[in-house]
């Protein structure tokens, strides 16, 4: 099995041909145009190789509609799972544009200063969110937008932040 890059998340079903829709973690779904097979994933379970027989952008998902998979019963069966594709096939990134599964388990520093770790990336309609586990405990979710998030080096291992006053108390307990 090729080294995996998880690029989405089953978000439900469309139809009743067993199309699934997928929230694709970076960038639109477009660019996923090209790909002609993936692995879904649900939890601890082994990835399960697919071929794709069609796919399509539409609104803000990824439609795919894969060999093996033929109605919406069987559909409903993978939502919340994994989407994956091998990471020398997946397609270039734009600028400020990061692999999500890269991010989580990178350190956060602001100012130089370690603000902990991200556990996982949460999306919104807006900005996505890093979901940073603090040093003290606690849960930061810190907006991954070019102006919050400055610098992220793959290498390093780190995501460097600059923080608007306030924004790394919002979830802080109180003593």
């Amino acid at each position: 099995m090729p080294e995996l890059l998880a690029m989405g998340r089953v978000h439900g079903h469309r139809g009743r041909g067993g199309e699934l829709t997928v929230r694709v973690a970076a960038g639109g779904a477009a660019r996923w145009s090209a790909v002609d097979e993936v692995w879904l994933q649900r939890g601890e379970d082994a990835a399960e190789r697919f071929e794709v027989q069609h796919e399509k952008a539409y609104r803000d998902r990824w439609v795919l509609k894969l060999k093996g998979i033929d109605d919406s019963d069987a559909a409903e069966r993978w939502r919340g799972a994994t989407v994956a594709v091998a990471r020398d096939r997946a397609p270039a990134l734009g600028e400020f544009e990061h692999w999500h599964a890269t991010l989580v388990g990178m350190e956060v520093l602001a100012a130089e200063r370690r603000i902990g770790t991200v556990r996982d990336i949460q999306p919104t309609a807006g900005s996505d969110l890093l979901v940073v586990e603090a040093d003290g405990g606690d849960e930061v979710l810190i907006p991954l937008h070019r102006d919050i998030v400055i610098d992220v080096d793959e290498a390093a291992g780190t995501v460097c932040i600059d923080p608007p006053q306030g924004l790394l108390d919002l979830n802080r307990e109180d003593d």
